[in-house]
């Protein structure tokens, strides 16, 4: 499992970095291999330069080699992609979740391919076309073949089991594939496949579970850790528009951030805070 981290905020919006090393810490514990920061569910988009450079330092410094840093690169246009690159690589990050930008397959091949000759980090692909351009298994096989550093996907096109299932039988070993969506398919996708997940599920540690058990044959082991973990990831999915809020609210009644505070949008000065009133306190 890679972690997506959700990036803390004090009351006024300004960055809390001591529990972002709770954070951190909260996500090793529970089993994950792997950290994502400054993804979309890490408010990555939302943040400014000299933030994401302050979140991504940290990430890496309080790591302190336990685990691979996968840091986002979210940026459209080619020069600013580039300068976010560049900033995870003279961070210490170890690979790139790289969002492809809007346009045709080709311009997705220049933009990658460009990010690839620049920093010459493995990258895996982010594939949500809600979010990004859509990936058809022709633009995967053409980006596998042609940019080295490409080596996984982050595969989030519904329904992800079938397209799992069909990027395994075309490239085989060539490509990880992980899950994502909160990890609400993850019993699915293992059945089809999926080699891990990307995701930021506020208790890790049922995720590793069901990985766990599934790849020792427990298949009903599995079944029923998949059923512990299910009820967070359904309120997740139903209200998608609030999950960050909801996974920061977990991590505040958990005690691992100090408040749920949540960013509103790029331009604006406004915040949201779900410190006490609306959160409901749980086991952890």
């Amino acid at each position: 499992m890679f972690a997506v981290l959700p990036t803390p905020m004090m009351l006024d919006g300004s960055l809390d970095m001591e529990s972002l090393d709770r954070v951190v810490d909260h996500y090793l514990i529970g089993g994950a291999v792997g950290l994502v920061p400054v993804s979309i569910a890490g408010e990555g988009d939302l943040l400014d330069d000299a933030e994401r450079l302050r979140v991504v330092r940290r990430v890496v410094c309080r790591s302190a080699g336990r685990a691979s840093v996968v840091v986002a690169v979210l940026a459209g246009r080619i020069d600013r992609a580039l300068a976010q690159a560049h900033a995870a690589a003279n961070c210490g990050a170890t690979g790139l979740l790289v969002k492809p930008p809007m346009g045709s397959a080709q311009e997705v091949l220049e933009h990658v391919g460009a990010i690839a000759r620049s920093v010459r980090l493995p990258i895996i692909l982010l594939d949500n076309p809600k979010v990004g351009a859509r990936l058809p298994m022709s633009l995967v096989q053409a980006l596998v073949d042609t940019v080295p550093q490409v080596c996984g996907i982050k595969l989030e096109e519904e329904p992800t089991a079938v397209k799992m299932a069909m990027v395994r039988a075309q490239l085989g070993t060539r490509i990880r594939i992980f899950g994502g969506l909160g990890g609400v398919h993850c019993l699915h996708e293992l059945e089809h496949g999926a080699d891990g997940f990307f995701t930021g599920y506020p208790h890790p540690e049922l995720l590793v579970t069901v990985m766990d058990r599934f790849r020792h044959g427990d298949l009903a082991g599995a079944a029923a850790a998949y059923e512990a973990f299910l009820p967070v990831a359904m309120k997740e999915r139903g209200h998608a528009a609030t999950m960050i809020r909801q996974r920061k609210t977990i991590l505040f009644d958990c005690g691992v951030i100090r408040n749920a505070t949540v960013r509103m949008g790029a331009n604006s000065p406004a915040f949201a805070t779900a410190q006490t009133a609306g959160s409901h306190p749980v086991q952890c």
